[in-house]
């Protein structure tokens, strides 16, 4: 291999009603790429499917894909070309890593005291959303031209 190697990350998109048998087809394919063109998968994770913040070729929801791998900018070039000529990929985006990037396991966040995960929580004061609704603010009426 005369060029030099780097670390790419590469999300694409399955429309979400896509049977497992044409995501693993992409797989494969993909994996054939690689293999003949001497890259290597670091990682890859499945996200599932979630909604899409707009329609996509029709598509409501979609199943996400992550790969992280270190390849030739030729072979990122064949893998984004099988993509784009795919019907089972409705949309991807490649990015270029850091040199110096390490594939880091994610660790849940533990309060000491209890062993449990830390979710994100939203306080809603209610009555702080009840004076705001009532349009009791006078600095609303002035905003309004309101005297």
């Amino acid at each position: 291999m005369s060029e030099l190697v780097r670390k790419y990350e590469l999300i694409y998109i399955h429309p979400g009603n896509l049977p497992s048998e044409d995501v693993e087809k992409v797989d494969e394919i993909l994996n054939g790429i690689m293999e003949r063109m001497e890259a290597e998968l670091l990682h890859r994770e499945d996200w599932g499917v979630r909604t899409l913040a707009y329609p996509v070729k029709k598509s409501l929801e979609g199943r996400y894909i992550l790969l992280r791998i270190a390849c030739t900018p030729d072979c990122l070039k064949e893998i984004e070309r099988r993509l784009k000529i795919s019907e089972s990929v409705i949309k991807f985006l490649s990015v270029r890593l850091a040199d110096d990037f390490v594939q880091e396991e994610a660790k849940p966040v533990v309060n000491g005291d209890e062993g449990e995960d830390l979710g994100v929580a939203a306080v809603i004061d209610d009555e702080d959303e009840v004076d705001d609704a009532d349009g009791s603010d006078d600095a609303d009426d002035d905003y309004l031209g309101e005297e």
